[in-house]
């Protein structure tokens, strides 16, 4: 059942709330007409023709609560891969595993925790990195008790995650030696991961909520918690709570990495922020009298920055930035541009022109991991940033990701419709509301929109 007259706007406001109510997903709050996609295909499936059809469904008991299980797939956003985010994973092989490994010498006991792992690309990264790590320090993976715990809302990528099976799109960041030794070709484009990973790893159901609840959650303690891009989609006072939820499931000096525009540091003050190369980790502090031979060392672990004093960071005028860099990549000096807006950056993690910036010159330079990753943290930060998901539609198109580049474009197309036809979008470099609404019409009778220049 689709069109207006299905969602009136108060069945919508009952809608909204019973699933963010449910799952937390602030997210969909200023995106209904993605909610009314989903709901209205879920509507037509059951046959019914109100909203107060279908949240009667949703309240009916144990078919209300199989419906549930079917929306929340739907609604979640489950495009993964392995390896996702180098500089993260480089900080787990070089620092973070090394050093929980180290302090599990006697027990050779570890528990992870993937929050919102998907397809279980996640989890299985970290089963393949930590095998190599036991083995390049002389151990056997088999004498030790590894537990992975892999959560999510989504029945759907659970039962994908159990079946270990992946497409080439998923594993597009690993090279072809390391896939022939990791996985098992069951057909020309689909691998199976091999079982001595597998067996590290194990799924269930869960909502994130649960930890807020009394007894809620998996119980730690957990010597690391992995809860990747999962906070942008809940309102801040909620990811607040669930990081110091989470930080309660710690084991002493366990660690937790977020999202690269997730602050733990502002949502959980009993956390120390570590930095690393590329990217911030988490870390419960050692108890007092606690062993202290895994004292931060300045050789393998940067020094600590503290969580409560942190030092202002005074004002920049982002155009001159900009403008500079741009001049810079138009000279043919990409690469330092390239280090002039990772050095903005490391002072100014919130600046969206200069994300944006940068994956544009990524993406030129064919660092299409690093571009993706930017045009990401550009809509996160910046929720109504049209152009980041025009770039970022074309990207994933480009890789054979149809589905989520489908899903950014009618994104792109809502926000744009939002605003007057004669508006000039950020970092269009002139392009108008109305002038990538006529592009977008052409495009799908023809080729995808073309990304632009870096030029002034």
């Amino acid at each position: 059942m689709t069109g207006p007259a299905a969602f009136p706007p108060a069945g919508l406001r009952r809608l909204l709330n019973a699933v963010t109510r449910r799952t937390g997903l602030h997210y969909y709050m200023d995106k209904t007409d993605l909610l009314e996609q989903v709901v209205g295909a879920r509507m037509a499936l059951h046959g019914c023709r109100t909203c107060h059809d279908y949240l009667a469904l949703l309240a009916d008991g144990a078919r209300g609560d199989r419906e549930w299980r079917e929306l929340e797939s739907a609604i979640t956003i489950g495009e993964t891969f392995f390896f996702r985010y180098a500089e993260q994973f480089a900080a787990l092989e070089r620092t973070i595993l090394p050093r929980l490994i180290r302090r599990a010498r006697a027990t050779r006991h570890l528990r992870i925790w993937s929050v919102g792992c998907s397809n279980g690309a996640e989890p299985y990264s970290i089963a393949i990195l930590l095998t190599r790590l036991l083995d390049e320090a002389g151990m056997n993976p088999a004498d030790w008790h590894v537990e992975i715990l892999g959560t999510d809302i989504s029945t759907r990528a659970l039962e994908q995650a159990r079946q270990a099976e992946f497409s080439a799109w998923t594993l597009r960041d690993i090279a072809p030696a390391q896939c022939a030794a990791w996985f098992v070709p069951v057909s020309p484009r689909i691998w199976r991961l091999h079982e001595c990973y597998r067996r590290m790893v194990r799924f269930r159901y869960s909502n994130v909520l649960d930890l807020l609840r009394p007894d809620g959650g998996p119980p730690g303690p957990f010597d690391l918690i992995l809860c990747r891009n999962v906070l942008i989609y809940f309102a801040q006072a909620q990811a607040q709570a669930l990081v110091h939820a989470m930080a309660g499931r710690l084991a002493s000096e366990g660690w937790i990495l977020l999202g690269h525009s997730e602050p733990a540091s502002c949502f959980a003050p009993s956390l120390e922020t570590v930095r690393l190369p590329g990217t911030l980790a988490f870390r419960l502090p050692a108890k007092p009298g606690g062993d202290a031979r895994d004292a931060p060392v300045a050789s393998d672990l940067p020094r600590r920055r503290p969580t409560r004093a942190l030092v202002p960071v005074p004002a920049v005028d982002s155009v001159a930035v900009a403008t500079e860099i741009r001049q810079l990549a138009d000279t043919g000096q990409v690469p330092l541009a390239m280090r002039m807006c990772r050095d903005h950056l490391l002072r100014h993690p919130m600046d969206t022109r200069i994300h944006f910036l940068f994956a544009v010159l990524a993406w030129g330079e064919g660092s299409l991991l690093q571009a993706e990753e930017s045009f990401r943290r550009v809509i996160y930060l910046c929720r109504d940033h049209i152009m980041a998901r025009c770039y970022l539609a074309r990207l994933l198109e480009d890789a054979g990701g149809w589905v989520e580049a489908n899903r950014l474009r009618q994104q792109m197309m809502e926000l744009a419709r939002r605003r007057p036809p004669d508006t000039v979008l950020p970092d269009g470099d002139g392009m108008t509301a109305g002038g990538l609404l006529r592009l977008a019409r052409q495009a799908s009778e023809a080729p995808a929109i073309r990304h632009a220049q870096v030029t002034s």
